[in-house]
């Protein structure tokens, strides 16, 4: 595992990076002094290198263009918690509101255009979610929620039809003790972080188990960056990295440098981008080279 050093009190001393970390800090996303962050649930980066935010304050929905500078903000008095923060690859955003148990899709002007669930109303099957809290979307345009309350991953299609679900309370294969984070790769294999079970579950489009990730603690987050998918342990505030076939190649971050790691994204040109819930920020890092 990485070891951080502090050194002064100037840039370094939230740059401490070694040389054997795969990525080193660049910073902080600059938040303007009219928005006021409480918790940071999620960041996403569209097709322009846009980035946005979800968090708990007054403002939950903030936009940046590509080199950070604050655009807007929307969302007042809509969420309950806001949790998870997607593109679908028709350039639309999502949302997932765990308290509200609904999915949102947005323009990036902010316009709301479709609600998945009944508002304050939880569900299940095709009646909509209980906690849900996160979302991903495959090569053809459907979608798969980590619906958290039901203890199931739900699928529909790009229209937003349910199609079939999978997944109960449980510590068996395709059981979970959280759904909470997801991603998915370029073959459309889904990745389930399944928190407080402490592993990632993989599964096929239609469901079927393949296999069972563990052994770096209590996943939250969780991204797809080439051959590598990246998982974020919010207990021990750091970053774990495995290949294809489930094993760590990496471990970096320390509760000083990470203050509980969430939901994160990718820019085009490589840099990753961290929510961090204690921290109230989003974090920016940069390849080590």
């Amino acid at each position: 595992m990485a070891r951080w050093l502090m050194v002064g009190l100037c840039l370094v001393a939230w740059n401490p990076a070694s040389a054997a970390d795969p990525f080193t800090s660049n910073g902080f996303l600059e938040i303007p002094d009219t928005v006021k962050l409480e918790a940071v649930s999620a960041v996403a980066v569209d097709a322009k290198d846009r980035i946005y935010v979800l968090q708990r304050g007054e403002s939950p929905l903030l936009q940046f263009d590509a080199d950070g500078k604050f655009l807007r903000s929307w969302g007042k008095g809509l969420f309950k918690v806001p949790h998870g923060l997607r593109f679908d690859r028709d350039g639309h955003l999502w949302t997932t509101d765990n308290g509200n148990h609904v999915l949102r899709m947005f323009s990036t002007d902010g316009e709301l255009l479709k609600t998945i669930g009944t508002e304050g109303k939880a569900g299940n099957a095709a009646e909509g979610f209980r906690a849900p809290d996160d979302v991903v979307f495959d090569s053809h345009g459907n979608f798969y929620v980590a619906d958290s309350g039901n203890a199931r991953i739900a699928k529909f299609d790009s229209t937003g039809k349910f199609l079939l679900q999978w997944g109960k309370k449980g510590k068996g294969p395709g059981e979970f003790a959280t759904a909470h984070g997801l991603a998915i790769d370029a073959e459309d294999r889904i990745y389930v972080a399944d928190r407080g079970n402490q592993r990632v579950q993989v599964f096929e489009t239609n469901g079927q188990h393949l296999a069972d990730w563990s052994g770096f603690g209590n996943p939250f987050g969780l991204i797809v960056i080439g051959d590598e998918l990246l998982a974020s342990e919010g207990d021990k505030h750091h970053i774990v990295h495995m290949d294809r076939k489930g094993e760590i190649t990496a471990t970096w971050g320390t509760p000083e440098t990470l203050k509980l790691p969430h939901l994160m994204a990718i820019t085009s040109k490589g840099e990753l981008l961290v929510a961090e819930v204690n921290g109230k920020r989003i974090q920016r890092f940069l390849r080590a080279k």
